[in-house]
């Protein structure tokens, strides 16, 4: 090709060029990828070594902040920033505990207490300390627990994966229907209950919904009810399940003497009468107060040892005998609630051994504590009965075994 043919032609060679120049994408600008910062408790870990241990016995809040070098004024400051945040006076011994040091000159930066599986309290220690109170994210599971008793309540629910905290709850919902010291083999039990998980795992339980104890021919059935001010237990009737007194006044092993009007007295070896009940125990074990009452009577009574008597405002008096001591505080003219502590288990005074002997009078007559009458409070008004009525169907469904909970059924997630 000539010369002068390629002058000619250039040209139309520059103008493809151009239109394909004019097709080709524009270049992709570079994405900035941002690598997450990796964090604990909440906190960054940038330019932070994180030092974790559990707060040893007699410690404090002051303790902890000087154990990282503050001094007063720095540990004063904390201390109101977390007023209305957090109770400084409610740490206890084995709480865990983490110190964010500076990773150059291994000064306290923050310091994250946790209390409880819910909750972390954060001091973020700049020069005007700051504290937060950071709720966990919380699932809520139902879950629902039935068996048959073969020893005991607790043995049940143990196997069942109950925790001792759940066994105990159980216990105070039935206190005023079930003696739970006189089960017999084939009692049974059905819970609906929360369980409360945090980042998978189980960190507690949450509210009881509903339980129905079957013992012998009876059942009862109490279900959760939350209206305004009424926090409580009722049954399908609506009618709480809190009665004027406990079935006993204490944890005990067996009965080992009852209510009569002629006893072979074990100490001085006559025929008498005896009006109480002598629950065998071992020695120190606590005793309550059977109802809401005032201390009339506190000391010794000759051959009943320590004894106590509380007057009761429907016109039952009970009596407390043998004790081994009293609760810190009392004396006569206190006051005490239904489940106080008032003393315990002992084998004073004409004894062969530690056990309570309780009795109940209503008036100056004596009667057999194991057949006391004990009304039960007001049921729930007329307005609120429809309510009550139809929050407990679905409960009453899986209760009878018309319906069941799912298996890791999720309920509800915190925020």
């Amino acid at each position: 090709m000539t010369a002068r043919r390629l002058l000619l032609m250039a040209p139309c060679i520059l103008a493809i060029l151009a239109s394909c120049k004019r097709d080709e994408p524009p270049p992709v600008p570079e994405k900035q990828v941002e690598v997450p910062v990796p964090a604990k408790y909440g906190v960054p870990l940038a330019g932070v070594k994180v030092m974790e241990s559990r707060v040893e016995p007699g410690s404090s809040l002051g303790r902890l902040l000087a154990s990282r070098g503050l001094g007063s004024p720095q540990i004063h400051r904390a201390a109101q920033a977390s007023q209305g945040i957090w109770d400084h006076r409610k740490l206890r011994d084995g709480d865990s505990v983490a110190f964010f040091l500076d990773s150059a000159n291994g000064g306290l930066r923050h310091m994250v207490l946790r209390p409880d599986p819910f909750h972390w309290i954060r001091f973020d220690m700049d020069s005007i300390p700051k504290v937060s109170a950071i709720r966990r994210p919380v699932d809520t599971v139902r879950r629902e627990l039935r068996g048959s008793i073969e020893s005991s309540l607790w043995n049940l629910l143990s196997a069942k994966g109950g925790a001792p905290s759940l066994i105990g709850r159980v216990s105070d919902i039935l206190a005023w229907q079930v003696d739970f010291f006189a089960l017999q083999p084939g009692d049974e039990i059905c819970l609906i209950y929360d369980e409360l998980w945090v980042e998978g795992r189980l960190a507690g339980e949450g509210d009881i919904h509903a339980v129905s104890f079957r013992q012998g021919d009876s059942i009862s059935r109490d279900f959760l009810f939350r209206h305004g001010d009424l926090d409580g237990y009722y049954d399908e009737l609506g009618r709480p399940n809190r009665r004027a007194f406990l079935k006993a006044p204490l944890q005990y092993s067996r009965i080992s003497s009852r209510f009569t009007g002629a006893r072979m007295h074990p100490v001085l070896r006559i025929v008498r009468a005896h009006f109480g009940v002598d629950y065998a125990a071992p020695s120190g074990t606590p005793v309550v107060a059977l109802g809401d009452g005032t201390v009339i009577q506190k000391g010794w009574a000759g051959g009943g040892g320590n004894s106590l008597k509380i007057r009761h405002g429907n016109g039952y008096i009970t009596g407390y005998m043998h004790l081994k001591g009293y609760a810190s505080g009392l004396r006569q003219g206190s006051r005490v609630r239904q489940g106080d502590l008032i003393g315990y288990v002992g084998s004073t005074g004409l004894s062969t051994g530690p056990h309570l002997d309780f009795r109940v009078w209503d008036g100056s007559r004596p009667i057999d504590p194991l057949r006391i009458s004990s009304p039960p409070s007001p049921p729930l008004p007329d307005s609120l009965r429809a309510v009550f009525t139809m929050g407990i169907e679905p409960l009453l469904a899986i209760l009878d075994g018309r319906d069941s909970v799912a298996a890791g059924k999720q309920v509800a997630k915190s925020p």
